[in-house]
């Protein structure tokens, strides 16, 4: 293949996974993969499609090949520890953005990481302490805002958590994550009002944030707005789409239905 016609292969996979043709994107990157196997974006493509399709193990032997060629790519070294933590792997997620640390010593995102590993071992003092870290190293980090103020929130510490999500929100307006991480501590506090505002804003933000659709759903079975939650349902239907979500999918389709039948009667 000539570098014209690799670009427009991965080109086409990409768009198919853009518009959720998980399995036709499989089969170009695996195409792409057998001719450019020397070449460790095959393997990392390949790897990306089949995480979608929820093959977590063979998306990350497929990393772990990807590496052997590029062995401090640390964009490939920290999804690989994105995947190994979603498996169960906290160890080895940890191996993975601690080697990424040992070649950028200054990057916070990779703290940010090893303190969500620590988070997932119920390790709170430890992520706390990295979330710092990384606040240290990058005072405006919005990844590292929202982490810490998950972590807070979980130690009971409200005023803290609302302070780190508000200032995620006050650096990147344009960040849905930090709107609806908002919007979630809200909910949880049960002032529905600014819970709707903050998850509205991350919809407005990104229409595709499924999560927001969710909360909001919520939001409105809460106020008995029927109409509305099974509106905001169902657009939760339409942008999650993920193997992942399969139970939390099946969950909502089945309140839709519920829902339908109060509205008819």
């Amino acid at each position: 293949m000539s570098n014209r016609e690799l670009n427009t292969t991965v080109q086409k996979g990409l768009e198919l996974l853009d518009h959720g043709d998980i399995k036709q994107a499989i089969s170009v990157f695996e195409e792409y993969r057998y001719s450019n196997s020397n070449q460790p974006d095959s393997w990392f493509y390949l790897g990306d499609a089949l995480a979608e399709d929820g093959r977590l193990n063979e998306a990350i032997a497929d990393y772990r090949e990807g590496l052997k060629l590029a062995p401090e790519d640390m964009d490939a070294l920290t999804t690989l520890g994105d995947m190994l933590l979603e498996a169960g792997d906290p160890k080895g997620a940890l191996a993975c953005y601690k080697k990424v640390l040992e070649l950028d010593p200054k990057d916070a995102d990779a703290v940010v990481s090893i303190g969500l590993v620590y988070s997932s071992q119920d390790r709170t003092d430890d992520a706390i302490h990295a979330f710092s870290q990384a606040l240290e190293l990058d005072p405006d980090n919005v990844f590292a805002l929202n982490a810490m103020g998950d972590a807070l929130y979980g130690q009971g510490d409200v005023d803290g958590a609302i302070a780190a999500f508000t200032k995620g929100v006050e650096i990147d307006p344009e960040d849905p994550a930090a709107h609806f991480n908002l919007g979630e501590l809200y909910y949880d506090l049960e002032e529905l009002e600014e819970a709707e505002d903050a998850c509205l804003e991350a919809i407005r933000r990104d229409p595709a944030y499924s999560m927001a659709y969710l909360t909001l759903g919520g939001i409105c079975m809460d106020q008995d707005r029927t109409a509305d939650a099974v509106m905001h349902f169902e657009k939760y239907l339409k942008y999650e789409t993920s193997i992942q979500a399969a139970d939390m999918i099946a969950e909502v389709k089945a309140v839709v239905e519920g829902l339908k039948e109060e509205l008819k009667g």
